[in-house]
C-alpha cells in the first residue's frame, strides 16, 4: 500500500506578496514617525544650545559687567562696524573653550579679518586665525543643513547654479546657526535699540524687561547676489556669488555683519518668506531662520528659550527686538 506524500510546510507565492506588502505598508506609517522623532531630538539639542548660550551670556555680564558687542573688534566710533571678531568669541571661555579663544588671542583688534595688513600684523605668516576652523557643537543646530565651514563654491538650495563665496577670506572658517538680535523697526538701526551694537550694554539698561526682549535667535541661511525674491516670486536668476554666511569667528568686511547679527524691522520676518529648500528666494539677509517648521528657536535676555512661530505680528517681533521701546507686547508665547 503506497503511502501519501506529506505536504511540506512553507509559504505560496501569493503568500510571501501579502506578507512583504504588510511590511513595506508598516515601514511607510513607521518611517514618518521615527523621522518626526528624530526632529524632535534635533530640536530639543538645538533649544540645549541656545540654553547653553544664554547662560553663557549672563556669565560674561556677570564678570565683565557688560554684554558682548556683536563685532568685538568695531572703532569705537562705528567705523568698520561690519568687520572684526564675533560676539560668539567672546563667549568661548564661557561654553568650555578658553585654550581656543586664547589661541585666537583677539584683542579686540578692528579690521582683524577683512584688512590683510591688520590680519598679517596679529597672526604673521599665518592666513587664518588659529582655530577658526573648528567646529563647535554649541554653534550647530543638529537640524541645519549647512556644511560645517565655509565652502569656497556652494549651490543655495533652490538655486539654478553654484555660485563662489564673496568673501575669499571667509572660506574655511567654521560655520554658527545662531545670532545675535540687531535693530528693530523702531529707532531702525539706533544703537539705542540695540544690544549687541557698537556699545557694550548691562543687563540693567534693558528696560522693556529680560523676558521681553531677545539675545539670540537662529539663523542658518545663507542669500546670495540675487536674493530678495520671496516666496512669491519667479524662478531666480544665476547667482555670480554667494554670501552672509554664518560664522562663529566674526564678519570679514564689506557690509557682511549678517554673518552674526538679524534685525527685526518688519521687511526680516522669521524664516525669511522661504523653505530650507527654496533658500535661495530669502526675502533679504536679516533674518531669523531656522530649519525646523512653522517657526525658529530665540533665546531672550532671562535665558529662556521659546519657539516663535513665522505668522507672528511684525510689530510684536519689532519690539522683541528693542530694549528700551517702551511698547507693549503683544500675544508671542
Amino acid at each position: 500500500m503506497s503511502m501519501s506524500r506529506r505536504r511540506m510546510p512553507g509559504f505560496t507565492l501569493v503568500e510571501l506578496l501579502v506578507v512583504i506588502a504588510i511590511i513595506g505598508i508598516l515601514v511607510g506609517l513607521l518611517l514618518p514617525a521615527v523621522q518626526s522623532a528624530r526632529e524632535a531630538a534635533r530640536r530639543m539639542q538645538c533649544s540645549n544650545n541656545l540654553k547653553q548660550m544664554g547662560l553663557a551670556l549672563h556669565n560674561y555680564e556677570s564678570t565683565h559687567k557688560k554684554l558682548p558687542v556683536a563685532l568685538m573688534g568695531s572703532w569705537p566710533d562705528g567705523t568698520l562696524q561690519d568687520d572684526g571678531f564675533g560676539w560668539a568669541v567672546s563667549l568661548l571661555p564661557f561654553i568650555e573653550q578658553n585654550n581656543l579663544y586664547n589661541r585666537i588671542n583677539p584683542q579686540g583688534t578692528p579690521g582683524v579679518l577683512g584688512n590683510a595688513a591688520v590680519f598679517s600684523a596679529l597672526y604673521p605668516g599665518l592666513t587664518m586665525v588659529p582655530g577658526g576652523d573648528t567646529k563647535i557643537s554649541t554653534f550647530r543646530c543638529p537640524s541645519s543643513a549647512l556644511p560645517d565651514v565655509v565652502p569656497a563654491s556652494w549651490t543655495i538650495p533652490g538655486a539654478p547654479n553654484s555660485a563662489p563665496s564673496q568673501f575669499s577670506r571667509a572660506v574655511g572658517y567654521a560655520t554658527n546657526d545662531y545670532k545675535t538680535s540687531g535693530g528693530s523697526c523702531l529707532g531702525d538701526d539706533s544703537p539705542i535699540h540695540k544690544i549687541f551694537e557698537r556699545r557694550h550694554v548691562k543687563l540693567a539698561e534693558i528696560t522693556d524687561g529680560l523676558s521681553n526682549t531677545l539675545a539670540l535667535v537662529e539663523s542658518a541661511y545663507v542669500t546670495s547676489s540675487t536674493s530678495g525674491s520671496g516666496r512669491n516670486s519667479t524662478p531666480p536668476a544665476a547667482a555670480t556669488n554667494f554670501r552672509d554666511w554664518p560664522t562663529w569667528i566674526g564678519a570679514f568686511g564689506g557690509g557682511q555683519d549678517e554673518t552674526v547679527r538679524t534685525n527685526g524691522r518688519t521687511n526680516s520676518p522669521p524664516n525669511c518668506q522661504c523653505k530650507p529648500n527654496t533658500m535661495y528666494r530669502a526675502i533679504n539677509d536679516d533674518c531669523a531662520f531656522s530649519y525646523h517648521t512653522g517657526g525658529v528657536q530665540v533665546v531672550l535676555c532671562d535665558g529662556s528659550v521659546h519657539f516663535i512661530s513665522e505668522n507672528i505680528s511684525m510689530l510684536t517681533w519689532c519690539h522683541l527686538y528693542s530694549m528700551q521701546d517702551g511698547q507693549v507686547l503683544g500675544e508671542w508665547q
